[in-house]
């Protein structure tokens, strides 16, 4: 099966000969901005944004895409299920470190690292009051997939109340309780903590706008390291300039890089970092499981 891989999805000699002894002819390209050369020779493609440069209709003998992303927000979806393409995403690769990430964030704000860390830069020895702590509290994670899972795993873990909002009905025993996405405002009224680990389609675009930011619990934490343009980004500035939240953890932006001129770099009660929760030491390793995983599944149904 002639596959074209990208560098996005990186494979050690014996992984790349693993995948070979399973029938898969693979060709590299080294840079997705480039063009494919003879695009209609691939029946696979593992990719992270395999359409920017060759659209999908040069890929006309497609029949398997895997890409290295959790979110589809890129792809023509659309066409792909017309096409009758098998699709996979990296659904599990990124789930622990960014679950990690939230929980990071969420302590920065709430034992107040940055403070500390000026004290420390400064040689000032001065305790400082008003620290608080996650046990007791009640968080909410807007989307409960893998990633949402590992979250609440975690949180659970520090003794909060951990309420999961999703789309359909499901059940997972890191919960508390899990609602449908008609009580969001109801339970953001509750919440102390915000996660959305939710993925950005045409229905969740501007979810979180002016109303539904002022709904949340007065003094609550945001964390978004799920896509940007859920938020309202001039709204959510409004809102925590006003106090109304106490601080916000923002991996992701309606417009990457974060603009050098946005009021979000210099407020002091939130974290910026860019679009880098997902990253870890075990990317690769847990990648290559995953596609290999999945490889494996497809051939053995042709």
């Amino acid at each position: 099966m002639k596959t074209l891989v990208t560098r996005t999805f990186k494979m050690s000699p014996d992984e790349q000969a693993f995948l070979q002894s399973l029938g898969v002819e693979i060709t590299i390209l080294n840079n997705e901005a480039e063009p494919v050369a003879e695009p209609e020779q691939y029946e696979a493609v593992i990719a992270y944004r395999p359409f920017d440069a060759t659209p999908l209709s040069a890929f006309s003998n497609l029949k398997y895409l895997q890409l290295t992303s959790a979110g589809m927000d890129h792809l023509p979806l659309d066409e792909i299920k017309r096409r009758g393409i098998v699709l996979n995403n990296a659904r599990g690769v990124y789930s622990v470190p960014m679950a990690e990430f939230a929980l990071c964030g969420v302590l920065q704000i709430y034992k107040k690292a940055r403070q500390f860390a000026a004290q420390q830069a400064g040689h000032k020895w001065q305790r400082v009051r008003g620290v608080q702590d996650i046990a007791g509290k009640c968080v909410v994670i807007v989307g409960v997939g893998s990633i949402g899972n590992e979250m609440a795993k975690r949180f659970a873990a520090f003794d909060a109340r951990v309420i999961g909002v999703n789309r359909s009905a499901v059940t997972s025993p890191y919960f508390d309780e899990i609602v449908q996405t008609d009580k969001l405002d109801e339970v953001l009224a509750q919440a102390d903590i915000v996660v959305l680990s939710l993925p950005l389609t045409p229905s969740t675009r501007g979810m979180f706008d002016a109303g539904r930011l002022a709904r949340i619990k007065q003094g609550a934490v945001l964390v978004n390291v799920a896509r940007g343009p859920i938020v309202d980004q001039q709204a959510l500035h409004q809102t925590l300039a006003s106090g109304h939240l106490q601080g916000a953890v923002l991996d992701v932006f309606e417009e990457e890089p974060l603009p050098a001129d946005s009021p979000l770099w210099d407020m002091p009660n939130v974290l910026v970092t860019p679009h880098n929760s997902f990253f870890s030491e075990s990317n690769n390793a847990s990648m290559f499981r995953v596609v290999a995983r999945n490889l494996q599944e497809y051939l053995a149904k042709k």
